[in-house]
């Protein structure tokens, strides 16, 4: 077998973790989402999704959690046949309160919105939906927004009243609705991508519609967690194709001003071709644009992934991970991930996959540091690897400190 570190263009890579999929078609790392430490080793630990895995009939789905030291799964939970469990897949945070973070899936095929136990795997909440409109297509974890000491649950349902869309705030207590957010306009798909996080000073919640905005490029709206009131919403720049279809996150305090920032990718966009990509980064403080990235080639698919990588460099400005999922410089459809500064939005790194159809940068987080040598570790996924057979899928943790 080929060396970890041998499967990159770059010499720097240090890979700490490596776990590949069990079969051709799972799709494993579809989705990677760091949970907090679930197993109480002082390590960041993640979950992993594999939503199309066949299990006693196809599309079933799979999500399984792993120790951010050691590599080793944890435990793992299993979707009924069509359900496509882990289609969406979130840090949850702390929903049944004991003291552990949990895990969001979505089964959009059931219709059905589940919080797993980040200790166990034991299922702790569950919502469905008897109207379709996609429910479960999104959803995420956003904080005790009720003060109730829970983590509440937002269910995004992108096709809801006519493609109008909708996204439903829920209780961690006791799945109460809480709220519900709704898109502007039929067709809108309002809350095909979601995301929100509450701490004591702050609540934002971030809800993506596909087809809302000028032009029907995309708009993401960003709303007070807490009072549900619009806070400010912003659009795709004139390539745009599809702002907030699938990627959105609270991706930390990127302009360092206290205030957790907004990310939203278009990996659509236009610019040099089809599926160029862009990124935007907008304040969460004031709404206005920080950053924006775009692609380096037509077909790269820049903009995967949820972006957050921690302040890397120290300089007390979070960081942004940017996944290209079909890239080409190091092998047709490899695959490529850049870190760029949250404080000026410069180039710091490239990693770069030579695998053909690798699709490198499918996901891509921080853990935190896994390997204890003081800089945030990645955790980045190619969820059409060919390592297992077609489309099968695989996972890495790499080191944020280059090595060589």
């Amino acid at each position: 077998a080929v060396p970890a570190w041998a499967q990159f263009v770059e010499s720097d890579v240090v890979v700490i973790h490596e776990i590949r999929s069990e079969a051709a078609g799972d799709q494993f790392g579809w989705i990677g989402q760091a949970i907090g430490d679930v197993d109480g080793d002082g390590v960041t630990d993640f979950a992993v999704s594999a939503p199309f895995k066949e299990i006693d009939g196809p599309r079933a789905g799979r999500v399984y959690c792993y120790s951010g030291k050691t590599g080793e799964e944890l435990w793992r939970r299993n979707g009924m046949a069509g359900s496509l469990l882990g289609i969406e897949l979130t840090a949850a945070g702390d929903v049944n309160a004991d003291g552990v973070g949990d895990v969001f899936a979505g089964a959009v095929g059931l219709a059905t919105a589940v919080v797993f136990s980040g200790a166990d795997g034991s299922m702790v909440f569950r919502r469905s939906s008897n109207d379709g409109g996609l429910y479960a297509r999104s959803g995420a974890g956003v904080g005790d927004v009720n003060g109730d000491g829970h983590g509440d649950v937002l269910v995004g349902a992108p096709q809801h009243d006519s493609g109008r869309g909708a996204a439903f705030l829920y209780s961690g207590a006791d799945g109460a609705l809480l709220h519900t957010f709704t898109g502007e306009e039929e067709g809108d798909l309002f809350a095909n991508a979601v995301a929100g996080r509450t701490d004591d000073r702050h609540s934002l919640i971030a809800i993506g519609a596909t087809n809302g905005g000028p032009g029907d490029r995309g708009r993401v709206y960003v709303y007070d967690g807490r009072s549900y009131e619009l806070r400010f919403t912003f659009d795709a720049d004139e390539t745009g194709v599809q702002l907030g279809r699938m990627f959105i996150s609270i991706v930390g305090d990127v302009d360092a001003d206290g205030t957790p920032d907004v990310y939203a990718s278009d990996w659509a966009d236009a610019a040099k071709g089809q599926q160029t990509g862009r990124i935007y980064v907008h304040s969460g403080k004031t709404g206005e644009r920080l950053h924006a990235i775009g692609g380096e080639a037509a077909g790269d698919g820049f903009g995967i992934g949820s972006a957050e990588a921690g302040d890397v460099d120290g300089d007390g400005h979070d960081d942004l991970l940017i996944g290209a999922w079909q890239h080409g410089s190091g092998a047709t459809a490899g695959g490529r991930v850049y870190l760029y500064s949250g404080k000026t939005g410069a180039l710091m790194r490239t990693i770069t996959s030579n695998v053909e159809n690798e699709t490198f940068g499918f996901d891509a987080t921080t853990l935190g540091d896994v390997d204890g040598d003081g800089v945030n570790d990645f955790l980045i996924t190619s969820g059409w690897s060919p390592v297992n057979g077609a489309q099968s899928g695989r996972v890495f943790v790499i080191s944020g400190k280059p090595g060589g």
